[in-house]
């Protein structure tokens, strides 16, 4: 398997971008920064435009990149479909493209798969629908031709789902396509716009590891705290690494639902207020309450402007109005945990901020490896000299010099007994924490670093590192588009099909990015308990001839998100070991009878991140096809 050069990383060491990643420095956010092959590289989730409609011009949709998608897909409201031919024009919407589809399926030559606008022009149909603008909440009505329509077999219902298919221009990094769309309602996914294969062919790349991956060169670098206003009141900023969602502090919250829209007032540090009318995007589950979903206007300064997507709640215990979480970190930010207060100043590019520099650049999940034990880590935007938790230590006193015991588990779960020296001590608040030196495994390379150890608090249960601020000289900067940066692998091109090995059996399997974790086939599952622990035994058989019986841990259980009017899913998890050329990895599968589908597994984020760069239309560029 031909790996893809790393010999370029263009903003840290940890940042693991390969040279063949063609990188314009002065690109802007609608201009392709990451190409392989003249194709763009896309990210799990990337900003998605619909410019040649006026009032959407330059407004970014929240777009998953989903590899295993045939058609693209477009959350639409008020869908219409008429026809102005005169044996259909008497007809509308479903009934009209079930008579369609009737039509079309008696020329028994034609492959469903072939059909496209010629098939169906001579039928003269529109279609109308509305669209949401994403910060007014306005519905925008959008009239294209029926390009085709899709024909959804669904598992729970015997007539299929029709859906009127158009043809529009959608951009993605600069890269406009005349994309193949299907109408839908998406109301309960997080994103509006799902990007299969009619704009990936022969266009994209996909790297499930990374979100708003062209986002990254262009992020604005915040600092740990800082200040905006909203409607002209200065709020107090801080950021969140493990909220996927922003949260505004509001007070008098009201829902007025049939009209779609949210009332509420806000209050700066001092006691102003102001009351705010915004369109209610959705309601969003927090901790069992539900939360009304809004786009907010933030001024990051004088001259610069952004919608953020918030939840509201009260926020009165705290001192921070606004927590920015990961999905609005990752769409515009860099966090630098030695600073506060940067957007006062003007602005500045990440790629630009570390030109000539050697920051550490991580993620909010990270693994370290200290004297030779492996452990998790996380970076922190208040600690500045690196710490190691540990679950107790005891100094002692050798004449002049004092020497600190404490245990670190070992890769077999053994507790190994490390002595250090002290070099010296912190007083933080009642506490004393000894600094010893320790050597650190940082993005491939070894160093040498002073760190302090603190006891874990009564609800850590294991020892972990902190990358305080001062771990590296040029400081440290939390990336949130993924995770593990400090150990990713090298990257690879693969095939949406490829051979892998799992488990000691080999056959074709799918690469999926839309995919959270991967899933393999299973029929005769039978969950039980042995030992006080979690079973399933199982069958894996595919249409090669391949069955074997199998018995697993139960690791976790899935609930996999229905379609509308269907009942969810709920699947068994457990662990396995899957080969694809040179990477091999221990991941998690959920396990469902897949007998109706042409292919037995499908490879998702959980293993795609560590490297591979899909392609959709093309495949066995990792593996060889099994003859």
């Amino acid at each position: 398997m031909k790996k893809l050069s790393l010999a370029i990383a263009i903003l840290s060491s940890s940042l693991l971008v390969p040279s063949v990643l063609a990188l314009d420095s002065s690109a802007t956010t609608q201009t392709p920064v990451y190409v392989i092959d003249d194709k763009v590289v896309l990210g799990r989730v990337e900003n998605v435009y619909l410019d040649n409609v006026d009032v959407l011009e330059g407004i970014p949709f929240a777009g998953k990149i989903d590899t295993g998608a045939d058609t693209t897909s477009m959350h639409a409201v008020n869908i219409r479909v008429t026809s102005e031919h005169e044996d259909y024009q008497s007809l509308e919407n479903n009934e009209l493209l079930a008579a369609l589809v009737e039509k079309v399926e008696e020329d028994k030559e034609l492959d469903y798969f072939d059909w496209n606008g010629e098939v169906f022009s001579p039928f003269k149909t529109t279609v109308m629908f509305n669209v949401y603008h994403p910060y007014s909440g306005e519905k925008v009505e959008i009239s294209a031709p029926l390009e085709r329509v899709g024909v959804i077999r669904s598992r729970t219902s015997s007539e299929p789902i029709l859906r009127p298919t158009v043809k529009l221009p959608i951009s993605i990094a600069g890269r406009e396509v005349d994309t193949d769309i299907n109408l839908t309602d998406r109301s309960q996914f997080s994103a509006p716009i799902l990007i299969g294969k009619t704009f990936l062919e022969n266009n994209a790349w996909v790297f499930a590891g990374y979100d708003y991956l062209q986002e990254q060169p262009t992020a604005t670098v915040v600092g740990r705290k800082e200040q905006v206003e909203i409607e002209g009141l200065p709020l107090n900023v801080t950021f969140s690494l493990t909220n996927r969602y922003s949260n505004l502090h509001a007070e008098e919250i009201d829902i007025d639902k049939k009209e779609g829209l949210v009332t509420f007032d806000i209050e700066t540090e001092d006691g102003k207020t102001k009351t705010l009318t915004r369109p209610l995007v959705r309601m969003l589950k927090v901790s069992g309450k539900q939360r009304p979903l809004v786009y907010v206007p933030v001024d990051l300064n004088d001259k610069h402007q952004e919608q953020w997507l918030v939840y509201l709640r009260d926020r009165s215990d705290s001192k921070t109005q606004l927590r920015v979480g990961r999905d609005t970190l990752s769409e515009s930010f860099m966090v630098s945990t030695k600073d506060e207060n940067l957007l006062k100043q003007k602005p500045k590019r990440f790629a630009d901020e570390v030109k000539g520099k050697k920051p550490l650049v991580v993620s909010p999940k990270e693994n370290v490896v200290i004297d030779g034990i492996s452990l998790m880590a996380e970076p922190s935007v208040t600690v500045s000299t690196p710490l190691l938790k540990v679950t107790d230590f005891e100094v002692t006193k050798d004449g002049k010099k004092s020497f600190v015991e404490y245990h670190l588990p070992d890769a077999n779960g053994n507790e190994q007994r490390i002595i250090k020296p002290v070099l010296k001590t912190l007083s933080v608040g009642d506490s004393s924490r000894p600094v010893v030196p320790v050597r650190v495994m940082l993005a491939g390379k070894e160093v040498e670093l002073e760190i302090a150890l603190e006891v874990l608090d009564s609800d850590e249960p294991t020892p972990y590192f902190v990358l305080g601020k001062a771990t590296v000289k040029d400081g440290v900067y939390i990336n949130t588009r993924a995770d593990h940066l400090l150990d990713a692998e090298p990257l690879f091109k693969a095939g949406h099909i490829e051979t892998v090995t799992v488990e000691g059996m080999t056959f074709a399997a799918k690469l999926d990015t839309g995919a959270d974790v991967s899933s393999m086939s299973a029929v005769d599952i039978k969950l039980f308990e042995k030992d006080g622990i979690d079973m399933v035994s199982f069958t894996y058989q595919n249409s090669e001839g391949i069955e074997q019986e199998l018995t697993k841990r139960v690791v976790d259980t899935m609930t996999i998100k229905a379609k509308k009017g269907e009942e969810a899913n709920i699947r068994p998890v457990v662990e396995m070991h899957v080969k694809l050329g040179d990477l091999e990895k221990k991941v998690r599968v959920n396990l469902q009878d897949r007998s109706r589908f042409r292919y037995s597994m499908i490879l998702g984020k959980n293993f795609l991140k560590h490297g591979a760069v899909v392609s959709s239309d093309e495949n066995y560029l990792a593996s060889e096809k099994l003859k």
